[in-house]
């Protein structure tokens, strides 16, 4: 079945080796982003409905699904955020995604090419498509990169604040591997306190984030109650892309 044929809300059995095999392509190539959702899709059992229950429980959240509100149109937009002042949460997301190559549209595209079900319930779908969109905001307010260990540790913020398996999974296993990336740095701890972070957080799915973009990034992380990711500042991330196995580094690096 397509990703196009939505499901009924309670058909999202577990499927660990669709979720076994995701894992060992995002091995090969860590920008392959389809592969986390694919994972993600692959585990999420019946926590999207579980997170619905939760946004309905604030007025804003309320007001997000009644309303099929959209973070796409308003991300896709550079023209706005160009437009903001120096600081804001705005003009960071503009330039964390210009310095990365990314679009809005790109994760979502990545994410139609991960997901294999699609709930019929539109509450669901709104709530996955907001999800989604402020992922990138989330590693702005956070401080965490897109580099290896920063992923992990962005998706241990992120099960914390939605609880779907396919999160925890990922980041879990890929403990095993980050002593041996960041040698005699606290990546284990850089990532086990992403997990405590997106703990102590205010919830960051229901959140007005088309209103927060003009408000400095400072007072919106005060706001939802965002501790610096001290382990993870220490850890030194892998930033060169000559050390990265991503297939899109490796050509950056070549073309260089």
């Amino acid at each position: 079945m397509s990703n196009s044929e939505p499901l009924p809300q309670s058909h999202h059995p577990i499927r660990p080796g669709t979720a076994f095999r995701a894992l060992w392509r995002l091995a090969l190539d860590n920008d392959d982003t389809a592969q986390v959702f694919k994972i993600v899709d692959a585990l999420r059992g019946r926590s999207d409905v579980r997170s619905v229950e939760r946004m309905r429980e604030s007025e804003i959240g309320r007001a997000i699904l009644a309303e099929r509100r959209s973070l796409l149109d308003v991300l896709a937009d550079r023209g706005r955020p160009r437009a903001m002042a120096e600081g804001s949460l705005g003009r960071g997301y503009l330039a964390f995604m210009e310095r990365e190559g990314l679009t809005a549209d790109g994760l979502a595209a990545a994410s139609d090419d991960g997901y294999t079900q699609r709930s019929s319930d539109p509450d669901v779908r709104t709530f996955g498509d907001w999800a989604r969109d402020s992922h990138d905001l989330w590693h702005v307010l956070t401080g965490y990169g897109r580099d290896p260990l920063g992923e992990l540790c962005l998706l241990g913020v992120l099960y914390s604040q939605i609880r779907n398996a396919g999160t925890a999974f990922i980041a879990l296993l890929g403990l095993l591997q980050v002593p041996f990336e960041y040698p005699g740095a606290p990546a284990v701890r850089a990532v086990i306190q992403g997990f405590w972070i997106g703990r102590r957080a205010q919830s960051m799915i229901a959140q007005d984030w088309e209103a927060l973009l003009a408000l400095p990034i400072g007072e919106v992380r005060a706001q939802l109650g965002l501790s610096r990711p001290t382990y993870y500042e220490q850890s030194a991330p892998l930033r060169e892309a000559a050390r990265s196995r991503s297939r899109a580094a490796a050509t950056q690096t070549a073309a260089a």
